[in-house]
C-alpha cells in the first residue's frame, strides 16, 4: 500500500469532515443576519465580526491545511472525490442542528458515497502519484474564465432570489461557489506540489509568491466564501451545498487527469475508478434530491400565529391575518396558524418564524435552540 492511501486518504477524510462542520456553523450564523445582496461580500464583512462564524472559518482553515498536506502526497483525482464526504457530515449534522430529515433516498446516497470512496481507494492502491504543477498561463486562464462563469451564475442566482425562486437561486449560488472552490482547489494543489518538491529540496515555498498561485487562491477562496454564504443564508442551504460539493469535487478530477498529467489507474482498477466516481456522483445526486424534497415540504409549511383565524368561506381555506395590510399575510386552515411574508406578526411583533431572503418562512435554529 502506498503513501497516498496510508497518509493521504485518512488526512483527506478528516479534512472533509471538518469542511462539513464549517458550513453548518456558518449557516447558523448567516441566518441570523439581514439578507445579503450581490456576491455576498457585504454579508461576509458582517459575518467576520460574529464569533460563531469565525469559529466555522477557523475549522475551515484547519481543513485547508490538511487538504494541502493530502495533495502533497496524493493525486487530486483521489483527494477531490473524497472531499465530497463533507456533504455527508453536513447533512447528518443538519439533521440535528437545523431539524432536517433524511429520507431513504438520502440514506442511499450516503451509502453510495461511502462505498464509492472505498472503491476509489482500491483503484489507487498500487499507483497514486501526484502529477505536474499547472503553468502560470493555465492559472491565469482559470482566473479569467472562472471569474466570468462565477459572476454570471451569481447574477442569475440574484435574479432568481429576487423572484423568490428557491431552487434556481440555490443552483446558481451552488454552481458559482462550486467552480470558485474548484479553482481554489487547483491553487491548493499547486501549494501541495510545492510542499512535495520542498520535501525533495527542489524548491522553496517562497517561490510561489512570484506565481499567480497565492493570488488565485485568495481571490477564489473569498469569492467562494461570499457566494456560499448567500446560499447558506436561506433555507436553500440544503440544496446549494450539494451542488457546491459536487462541482468542487469533480471539476478538479477532470482537470487533474487531462491537464496535469496525473496517471489514471489501469486495467481493472480503471473500471473501479470510473465506477467509484459514478457512485460518488450518484450519492451526491441522491442527497441533493432528498434535500430538494425536504425544502419543498418546508416551503409549504405555514408558521403558527395564535391570533390568526380561518375563514371557511374562502375557497383556498386561507384568510388574511387580523390587521394584515398585504396579500403576503395569511392564516392556515383550522389551526390558527399564520404566515407573515415580512417575518412579523401584526403590530410589528415577531412572528413565530422568520422569512429568509427567498421568502421561505422558517425558524432556522428551531432544533439548535430546543
Amino acid at each position: 500500500m502506498n503513501t497516498a492511501l496510508v497518509i493521504g486518504l485518512p488526512t483527506t477524510i478528516v479534512s472533509a469532515a471538518l469542511y462539513g462542520v464549517a458550513p453548518l456553523l456558518q449557516a447558523m450564523a448567516a441566518r441570523r443576519e439581514e439578507a445579503g445582496t450581490g456576491l455576498g461580500l457585504g454579508l461576509l464583512a458582517r459575518l467576520a465580526t460574529r464569533p460563531l462564524w469565525l469559529i466555522g472559518l477557523g475549522v475551515e482553515a484547519g481543513s485547508f491545511l490538511l487538504e494541502v498536506y493530502a495533495l502533497s502526497v496524493a493525486p487530486v483525482a483521489l483527494v477531490a472525490p473524497v472531499m465530497a464526504l463533507d456533504m455527508i457530515v453536513f447533512t447528518l449534522l443538519a439533521r440535528r442542528a437545523l431539524g432536517e430529515q433524511i429520507s431513504r433516498v438520502g440514506w442511499s446516497g450516503v451509502g453510495l458515497m461511502v462505498a464509492g470512496v472505498g472503491l476509489l481507494a482500491y483503484a489507487f492502491h498500487r499507483n497514486a502519484e501526484v502529477g505536474s504543477p499547472a503553468g502560470n498561463g493555465v492559472l491565469l486562464a482559470f482566473l479569467v474564465l472562472g471569474l466570468i462563469f462565477s459572476l454570471l451564475c451569481a447574477f442569475g442566482a440574484n435574479l432568481a432570489a429576487a423572484k423568490r425562486q428557491v431552487a434556481g437561486a440555490a443552483l446558481g449560488f451552488g454552481l458559482a461557489a462550486g467552480v470558485s472552490y474548484a479553482i481554489a482547489t487547483l491553487a491548493t494543489r499547486q501549494i501541495g506540489l510545492a510542499v512535495h518538491e520542498r520535501r525533495n529540496s527542489d524548491s522553496t515555498l517562497v517561490d510561489l509568491l512570484s506565481t499567480p498561485t497565492p493570488y488565485v487562491l485568495i481571490l477564489f477562496s473569498v469569492l467562494a466564501l461570499g457566494l456560499e454564504q448567500r446560499g447558506l443564508q436561506g433555507r436553500a442551504a440544503v440544496i446549494a451545498f450539494p451542488v457546491t460539493s459536487g462541482v468542487s469535487a469533480f471539476l478538479p478530477v477532470t482537470l487533474g487527469l487531462t491537464l496535469f498529467d496525473e496517471p489514471a489507474p489501469d486495467g481493472p482498477r480503471l473500471l473501479a475508478f470510473v465506477v467509484s466516481l459514478v457512485m460518488v456522483a450518484a450519492g451526491i445526486g441522491a442527497l441533493g434530491r432528498d434535500r430538494m424534497a425536504a425544502n419543498r415540504s418546508v416551503e409549504d409549511e405555514p408558521v403558527v400565529d395564535p391570533r390568526a383565524g380561518y375563514d371557511p368561506a374562502d375557497e383556498d381555506g386561507y384568510r388574511p391575518l387580523d390587521g394584515a395590510t398585504d396579500q403576503d399575510d395569511w392564516a392556515v386552515p383550522g389551526t390558527g396558524a399564520g404566515y407573515d411574508g415580512g417575518g412579523t406578526a401584526p403590530g410589528g411583533a415577531p412572528a413565530h418564524g422568520s422569512a429568509d431572503r427567498f421568502g421561505v418562512v422558517m425558524d432556522p435554529l428551531r432544533s439548535a435552540q430546543s
